[in-house]
C-alpha cells in the first residue's frame, strides 16, 4: 500500500513538473525555405535561426535566414520574420529584412524598431519600423551614416539617432519628430553637441510576456521556457532536408501559418559555371507594355535592360534590372527590392536568372 501511495505521489509531481513543448511544424520550416531559397533547405543551404524579440501577450518574434558555407555571403543577408504564440500558432511573415540584425527595440508608442548593418557595405546601417511585427517599413535615414554603431533614443515625441565611429569616438546625432520619422521623406536635423548631454531616453518593453531564452550560443537547439507556465518552445538552430525527411526529428503540432507568396525562382548555378545574372521583371508580348514598367521603376532606370526575344510568330520583350557576377548578390538585391516595393506585382513575380 505504501508503495502504491509513493508511486501515485511521484507520478503526480512528475505531471506537475512536466512541460508542454511547442515545436516548430515542418510546414513552417518548408515555408521559410521556400521563401528564402525557393526550394527545400539542403545541407549546402541550411535554414538558420538568428534573433528573437519579445512581443506583447506572450508572443515571440523570430528571425531566420539561410546558411551556405561556401557562398560569398554565408548568412545570406536576408532575414524572414516568424511569430509564435503561447498556443502554438506559427506564422511566417511575408516580409524581408536585409543585412545583419544588430538591435530590436520597443518605443513608448508601442512601435517596433529594428536596426541592421550591411555585411557588404562596411558600417552601412538600415532601420525598419513595424506596428504589428507583420508590415515592415524601411525608414529613410540621414544621408551621412557610415558609422559602426547606432543608438536609438525616444524622448517625448522625438526620435534621436546617435551614430558613432569606434576608432575615433566621432559621434553625430540627428533628431526629428516621431510622426516625421515614419514619413517617406523625414527632415532629420543634425543636433549640436551640447544637446547630446541633455537627452533622456525612454525605455519600454513588451507587456505580459514570460518567455525566457534558456539556450546559449553553443547549443544546437533553441529553447524558450515560460516563467509562469509549464510550456517551452524549441527548434533547431540549423536544419535541412534529405529526401523530404528533416534531419532534426521533432513532434509537430498543427500549423496555423497563413499562405505566403512564393519566393523568387532562382536558377541553380552549376559548379565553376560563370555568367552575368540579373533580376527578370517580366516578359511582355507587346512593346506598348514597356513604358508602364519603365515608369514604375523610373528611379532605377539606369539599371533597366530590355531584350528582344524572337519566337515562332512574334517578338517578346524581356525586362531585366541590374546585372551581377554572383547569383547570391542578385538574390540579396531582389530581397531588398521586395522591401522597397512591397505592393509591386512586378516585384512579387520577379526572379533571378542569367542575362541572355
Amino acid at each position: 500500500m505504501r508503495f502504491l501511495l509513493l508511486f501515485v505521489s511521484l507520478a503526480f509531481h512528475y505531471l506537475q513538473a512536466s512541460y508542454l513543448n511547442i515545436h516548430m511544424p515542418q510546414q513552417t520550416k518548408s515555408q521559410l525555405c521556400q521563401k528564402l531559397s525557393d526550394h527545400e533547405c539542403t545541407n549546402e543551404e541550411q535554414l538558420q535561426y538568428k534573433n528573437y524579440f519579445k512581443l506583447n501577450n506572450d508572443r515571440l518574434l523570430l528571425f531566420f535566414n539561410t546558411y551556405s558555407k561556401n557562398a560569398l555571403y554565408p548568412n545570406g543577408s536576408l532575414n524572414v520574420p516568424v511569430t509564435v504564440d503561447i498556443n502554438g500558432k506559427w506564422q511566417v511573415i511575408n516580409s524581408y529584412i536585409s543585412d545583419e540584425i544588430q538591435a530590436i527595440e520597443h518605443d513608448p508608442h508601442d512601435g517596433i524598431w529594428l536596426h541592421t548593418m550591411s555585411t557588404r557595405k562596411h558600417g552601412y546601417s538600415s532601420l525598419y519600423y513595424s506596428r504589428d511585427a507583420k508590415q515592415w517599413q524601411k525608414i529613410k535615414l540621414p544621408s551621412v551614416r557610415t558609422f559602426q554603431t547606432l543608438q536609438l533614443c525616444f524622448q517625448d515625441n522625438d526620435v534621436i539617432l546617435t551614430f558613432q565611429r569606434v576608432e575615433n569616438d566621432n559621434v553625430k546625432a540627428w533628431v526629428t519628430s516621431y510622426n516625421d520619422a515614419l514619413s517617406p521623406e523625414p527632415t532629420w536635423r543634425l543636433m549640436e553637441k551640447k544637446e547630446l548631454y541633455q537627452k533622456v531616453c525612454q525605455k519600454t518593453s513588451a507587456y505580459n510576456n514570460g518567455w525566457i531564452l534558456k539556450s546559449n550560443k553553443n547549443s544546437t537547439n533553441v529553447l524558450f521556457k515560460h516563467k509562469y507556465k509549464n510550456i517551452t518552445i524549441s527548434f533547431p538552430k540549423k536544419s535541412f532536408f534529405i529526401k523530404q525527411n528533416i534531419v532534426f526529428q521533432t513532434r509537430d503540432i498543427p500549423s496555423f501559418s497563413e499562405p505566403i507568396i512564393k519566393a523568387p525562382r532562382i536558377t541553380k548555378l552549376a559548379p565553376k559555371q560563370q555568367g552575368i545574372y540579373s533580376i527578370q521583371l517580366g516578359t511582355f508580348n507587346y512593346k506598348t507594355s514597356l513604358p508602364l514598367v519603365y515608369q514604375e521603376f523610373s528611379r532605377l532606370k539606369n539599371g533597366l535592360v530590355t531584350k528582344e526575344v524572337p519566337t515562332a510568330d512574334h517578338i517578346q520583350y524581356k525586362v531585366f534590372l541590374e546585372t551581377f557576377r554572383d547569383i547570391h548578390e542578385a538574390k540579396i538585391r531582389l530581397g531588398e527590392l521586395r522591401s522597397e516595393y512591397p505592393n509591386s506585382k512586378i516585384i512579387k513575380g520577379a526572379f533571378v536568372t542569367k542575362l541572355p
